[in-house]
Protein backbone atom coordinates (compact mmCIF):
# COMPACT_ATOMS: atom_id res chain seq x y z
CA UNK A 1 0.00 0.00 0.00
CA UNK A 2 1.82 3.64 -1.00
CA UNK A 3 0.45 6.68 0.49
CA UNK A 4 -0.73 8.01 -3.12
CA UNK A 5 -3.37 5.15 -2.93
CA UNK A 6 -4.07 6.66 0.40
CA UNK A 7 -4.36 9.99 -1.06
CA UNK A 8 -6.67 8.89 -4.13
CA UNK A 9 -8.82 7.13 -2.10
CA UNK A 10 -9.59 10.00 0.44
CA UNK A 11 -10.31 12.24 -2.81
CA UNK A 12 -12.65 10.08 -3.95
CA UNK A 13 -14.31 9.61 -0.86
CA UNK A 14 -14.60 13.24 -0.15
CA UNK A 15 -15.79 13.91 -3.90
CA UNK A 16 -18.09 10.75 -3.76
CA UNK A 17 -17.07 11.26 -7.97
CA UNK A 18 -14.19 9.83 -9.68
CA UNK A 19 -13.94 12.08 -12.52
CA UNK A 20 -13.69 15.47 -9.73
CA UNK A 21 -11.69 13.62 -7.84
CA UNK A 22 -9.22 13.03 -10.67
CA UNK A 23 -9.77 16.86 -11.84
CA UNK A 24 -8.97 17.56 -7.77
CA UNK A 25 -5.75 15.33 -7.91
CA UNK A 26 -4.70 16.21 -11.35
CA UNK A 27 -4.64 12.98 -13.41
CA UNK A 28 -6.61 11.39 -15.46
CA UNK A 29 -10.33 9.75 -14.75
CA UNK A 30 -8.97 6.10 -15.76
CA UNK A 31 -5.47 5.98 -13.89
CA UNK A 32 -7.18 7.05 -10.52
CA UNK A 33 -10.27 3.95 -11.34
CA UNK A 34 -7.62 1.62 -11.65
CA UNK A 35 -5.26 2.99 -8.56
CA UNK A 36 -8.39 2.70 -6.79
CA UNK A 37 -9.33 -0.94 -7.86
CA UNK A 38 -5.51 -2.14 -7.07
CA UNK A 39 -6.41 -0.66 -3.55
CA UNK A 40 -9.31 -2.53 -3.09
CA UNK A 41 -7.36 -5.46 -4.57
CA UNK A 42 -4.68 -5.42 -1.96
CA UNK A 43 -6.94 -5.12 0.73
CA UNK A 44 -9.35 -7.95 -0.27
CA UNK A 45 -12.49 -5.45 0.13
CA UNK A 46 -14.97 -3.00 -1.85
CA UNK A 47 -14.62 0.69 -0.74
CA UNK A 48 -17.15 1.84 -2.89
CA UNK A 49 -19.98 1.33 -4.60
CA UNK A 50 -20.31 2.13 -8.17
CA UNK A 51 -23.03 4.01 -9.79
CA UNK A 52 -23.69 5.30 -13.07
CA UNK A 53 -23.82 9.49 -11.78
CA UNK A 54 -21.82 9.15 -8.14
CA UNK A 55 -20.10 6.42 -5.90
CA UNK A 56 -20.70 5.58 -1.89
CA UNK A 57 -18.43 4.09 0.34
CA UNK A 58 -19.45 0.82 1.63
CA UNK A 59 -18.89 0.28 5.54
CA UNK A 60 -15.40 -0.89 4.65
CA UNK A 61 -14.99 2.30 3.15
CA UNK A 62 -16.40 4.45 5.88
CA UNK A 63 -14.16 2.32 8.45
CA UNK A 64 -10.90 2.70 6.39
CA UNK A 65 -11.65 6.81 6.03
CA UNK A 66 -10.24 7.72 9.04
CA UNK A 67 -7.30 5.91 9.34
CA UNK A 68 -5.79 6.48 6.27
CA UNK A 69 -6.73 10.49 6.95
CA UNK A 70 -4.76 9.86 10.02
CA UNK A 71 -1.57 7.74 8.06
CA UNK A 72 -1.32 10.98 5.63
CA UNK A 73 -1.58 13.34 8.20
CA UNK A 74 1.35 11.36 10.33
CA UNK A 75 3.14 11.01 6.98
CA UNK A 76 2.74 14.66 6.69
CA UNK A 77 3.77 15.71 10.28
CA UNK A 78 7.12 12.97 9.79
CA UNK A 79 7.67 14.92 7.06
CA UNK A 80 7.61 18.47 8.33
CA UNK A 81 9.27 17.22 11.48
CA UNK A 82 12.24 15.94 9.24
CA UNK A 83 12.46 19.06 7.33
CA UNK A 84 12.72 21.18 10.62
CA UNK A 85 15.27 19.02 11.67
CA UNK A 86 17.43 19.40 8.82
CA UNK A 87 16.92 22.96 9.17
CA UNK A 88 17.99 23.07 12.74
CA UNK A 89 14.60 24.11 13.98
CA UNK A 90 13.95 21.32 16.12
CA UNK A 91 16.14 19.17 18.62
CA UNK A 92 18.58 19.26 21.22
CA UNK A 93 21.63 21.76 21.62
CA UNK A 94 24.33 21.27 24.15
CA UNK A 95 25.85 24.20 24.81
CA UNK A 96 29.07 24.89 27.27
CA UNK A 97 30.21 28.03 29.03
CA UNK A 98 32.66 29.53 31.19
CA UNK A 99 32.07 30.72 34.93
CA UNK A 100 32.56 34.81 33.84
CA UNK A 101 30.78 34.40 30.56
CA UNK A 102 27.11 35.04 31.90
CA UNK A 103 28.71 38.14 33.35
CA UNK A 104 29.45 39.48 30.01
CA UNK A 105 26.73 40.29 26.99
CA UNK A 106 27.43 37.46 24.65
CA UNK A 107 25.48 34.24 26.50
CA UNK A 108 22.43 36.74 26.78
CA UNK A 109 22.17 37.99 23.53
CA UNK A 110 23.05 34.55 21.62
CA UNK A 111 20.73 32.81 24.11
CA UNK A 112 18.03 35.72 23.62
CA UNK A 113 18.05 35.90 19.93
CA UNK A 114 18.55 31.98 19.48
CA UNK A 115 15.29 31.41 21.59
CA UNK A 116 13.53 33.82 19.55
CA UNK A 117 14.68 32.53 16.23
CA UNK A 118 14.53 28.93 17.22
CA UNK A 119 11.84 28.25 19.88
CA UNK A 120 11.38 24.59 19.69
CA UNK A 121 15.06 23.57 19.95
CA UNK A 122 15.81 22.50 23.09
CA UNK A 123 18.85 23.90 24.89
CA UNK A 124 21.10 22.09 27.74
CA UNK A 125 23.68 24.62 29.37
CA UNK A 126 26.83 23.33 31.50
CA UNK A 127 29.06 25.54 33.53
CA UNK A 128 32.41 23.93 32.75
CA UNK A 129 36.35 24.64 32.91
CA UNK A 130 37.57 25.21 29.19
CA UNK A 131 39.79 22.14 29.18
CA UNK A 132 36.69 20.37 30.33
CA UNK A 133 34.57 21.79 26.95
CA UNK A 134 37.45 20.96 25.14
CA UNK A 135 36.98 17.30 26.22
CA UNK A 136 33.56 17.15 26.04
CA UNK A 137 33.57 18.76 22.50
CA UNK A 138 35.52 15.76 21.59
CA UNK A 139 33.67 12.97 22.97
CA UNK A 140 30.71 14.43 21.37
CA UNK A 141 29.37 15.01 24.81
CA UNK A 142 29.17 19.06 23.96
CA UNK A 143 28.02 20.39 20.19
CA UNK A 144 29.23 24.34 21.27
CA UNK A 145 31.64 26.04 24.37
CA UNK A 146 32.31 29.28 25.03
CA UNK A 147 35.53 28.90 25.86
CA UNK A 148 38.31 31.26 27.41
CA UNK A 149 41.38 30.71 25.43
CA UNK A 150 44.06 32.69 23.87
CA UNK A 151 46.10 31.17 20.93
CA UNK A 152 45.02 28.35 18.69
CA UNK A 153 42.90 25.39 18.93
CA UNK A 154 44.36 22.90 21.06
CA UNK A 155 43.86 19.70 18.78
CA UNK A 156 42.76 19.53 15.18
CA UNK A 157 39.81 18.18 16.10
CA UNK A 158 38.15 21.47 17.11
CA UNK A 159 37.82 24.96 16.04
CA UNK A 160 38.12 27.95 18.01
CA UNK A 161 36.16 30.99 16.54
CA UNK A 162 37.47 34.16 19.10
CA UNK A 163 34.42 36.06 19.86
CA UNK A 164 35.46 38.70 22.44
CA UNK A 165 38.77 39.71 24.39
CA UNK A 166 38.47 40.95 28.23
CA UNK A 167 41.41 43.05 29.94
CA UNK A 168 42.83 41.23 32.89
CA UNK A 169 42.84 42.92 36.35
CA UNK A 170 45.36 43.05 39.51
CA UNK A 171 42.38 42.35 42.33
CA UNK A 172 44.11 43.32 45.61
CA UNK A 173 42.98 44.43 48.79
CA UNK A 174 41.72 47.97 49.80
CA UNK A 175 45.05 48.95 51.93
CA UNK A 176 47.59 47.60 49.21
CA UNK A 177 49.89 49.89 47.89
CA UNK A 178 48.77 49.04 44.66
CA UNK A 179 45.23 49.88 44.86
CA UNK A 180 44.70 53.21 43.73
CA UNK A 181 47.25 53.00 40.58
CA UNK A 182 45.40 53.60 37.38
CA UNK A 183 47.24 50.33 36.12
CA UNK A 184 50.04 48.17 36.88
CA UNK A 185 52.69 46.01 35.01
CA UNK A 186 52.98 42.21 35.99
CA UNK A 187 56.68 43.02 36.52
CA UNK A 188 55.39 44.90 39.56
CA UNK A 189 54.24 41.78 40.59
CA UNK A 190 57.33 39.84 41.90
CA UNK A 191 57.13 40.16 45.15
CA UNK A 192 53.30 39.45 45.46
CA UNK A 193 51.35 36.08 46.28
CA UNK A 194 49.82 34.92 43.85
CA UNK A 195 45.98 33.08 44.35
CA UNK A 196 45.14 31.16 41.33
CA UNK A 197 43.38 28.37 39.79
CA UNK A 198 43.74 24.86 40.62
CA UNK A 199 45.74 23.63 37.50
CA UNK A 200 43.34 20.45 37.40
CA UNK A 201 40.75 22.73 37.29
CA UNK A 202 41.85 23.40 33.34
CA UNK A 203 41.18 27.26 33.56
CA UNK A 204 42.92 28.90 30.72
CA UNK A 205 43.99 32.11 33.05
CA UNK A 206 46.29 30.41 34.58
CA UNK A 207 48.57 30.00 31.10
CA UNK A 208 48.00 33.40 30.57
CA UNK A 209 49.23 35.15 33.52
CA UNK A 210 52.37 32.57 33.57
CA UNK A 211 53.01 33.64 30.00
CA UNK A 212 53.41 37.27 30.63
CA UNK A 213 55.72 36.51 34.51
CA UNK A 214 58.17 34.85 31.68
CA UNK A 215 57.77 37.54 29.42
CA UNK A 216 58.80 40.26 31.78
CA UNK A 217 61.38 38.00 33.50
CA UNK A 218 59.67 37.14 36.91
CA UNK A 219 58.43 33.80 38.42
CA UNK A 220 54.76 34.79 40.14
CA UNK A 221 54.60 33.19 43.62
CA UNK A 222 51.43 30.91 44.34
CA UNK A 223 50.52 31.43 47.56
CA UNK A 224 46.73 29.66 47.36
CA UNK A 225 44.47 27.88 45.20
CA UNK A 226 41.22 28.09 44.82
CA UNK A 227 38.32 26.91 42.54
CA UNK A 228 36.26 29.76 42.06
CA UNK A 229 36.58 33.63 41.31
CA UNK A 230 34.43 34.87 43.99
CA UNK A 231 36.09 32.85 46.57
CA UNK A 232 39.37 34.27 44.82
CA UNK A 233 38.32 37.81 45.52
CA UNK A 234 37.08 37.01 48.98
CA UNK A 235 40.77 35.69 49.99
CA UNK A 236 42.21 38.91 48.52
CA UNK A 237 39.88 40.51 50.69
CA UNK A 238 41.23 38.42 53.66
CA UNK A 239 44.59 38.84 52.89
CA UNK A 240 45.69 35.59 51.56
CA UNK A 241 47.17 37.54 48.46
CA UNK A 242 46.42 39.10 44.92
CA UNK A 243 44.46 37.42 42.10
CA UNK A 244 44.29 38.30 38.79
CA UNK A 245 41.41 38.00 36.71
CA UNK A 246 39.35 38.85 33.96
CA UNK A 247 37.69 42.15 34.19
CA UNK A 248 34.16 41.17 33.91
CA UNK A 249 34.22 40.09 37.26
CA UNK A 250 34.57 43.53 38.55
CA UNK A 251 31.25 43.68 38.92
CA UNK A 252 31.63 41.35 42.11
CA UNK A 253 31.94 45.11 44.46
CA UNK A 254 33.54 43.95 47.78
CA UNK A 255 34.63 47.28 49.83
CA UNK A 256 37.82 45.34 50.56
CA UNK A 257 38.93 45.30 47.52
CA UNK A 258 40.30 47.02 44.67
CA UNK A 259 40.89 46.43 40.81
CA UNK A 260 43.47 47.71 38.87
CA UNK A 261 44.17 47.00 35.25
CA UNK A 262 47.34 45.39 33.83
CA UNK A 263 48.80 47.41 31.27
CA UNK A 264 50.94 44.70 29.94
CA UNK A 265 50.12 44.26 25.76
CA UNK A 266 49.32 40.69 25.78
CA UNK A 267 47.24 41.39 29.57
CA UNK A 268 43.81 40.09 28.27
CA UNK A 269 41.64 36.99 28.15
CA UNK A 270 39.71 35.83 25.14
CA UNK A 271 36.38 34.60 25.15
CA UNK A 272 35.76 32.14 21.92
CA UNK A 273 32.93 29.80 20.70
CA UNK A 274 34.60 26.16 20.41
CA UNK A 275 33.21 23.46 18.27
CA UNK A 276 33.64 20.19 16.49
CA UNK A 277 35.44 20.55 13.32
CA UNK A 278 33.62 19.92 10.30
CA UNK A 279 30.62 19.85 12.05
CA UNK A 280 27.93 20.39 9.62
CA UNK A 281 25.10 20.05 11.82
CA UNK A 282 22.55 23.07 11.42
CA UNK A 283 21.88 23.28 15.01
CA UNK A 284 25.51 24.45 15.62
CA UNK A 285 25.07 26.71 12.05
CA UNK A 286 22.64 28.58 13.35
CA UNK A 287 23.93 29.20 17.11
CA UNK A 288 26.76 30.52 15.65
CA UNK A 289 24.78 32.97 13.37
CA UNK A 290 23.47 34.08 16.42
CA UNK A 291 26.72 34.30 17.98
CA UNK A 292 28.80 35.80 15.60
CA UNK A 293 29.48 39.90 15.83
Amino acid sequence: MELRHLRYFVAVAEELHFTRAAQRLHIGQPPLSQQIQALEAELGVSLFRRHPRKVELTAAGQQFLPRARQILADAAAAAEAARRAARGESGELRLGFTSSLPLTPILHHSLQHYRQAYPSVRLTLREMFTAGQFAALEAGQLDVGFVRFNGPAPSDALCVEELHRDRLRLVVPREHPLAEAAGVHIAQLAEERWIAYPQEAGSGLNAVIRQLARDSGIVLRLAQEAGEAITQIGLVAAGAGIAILPSPLECVQIPAVRYVPLLDADAYLAMGVATRAGDESPLVANFLRQVRP
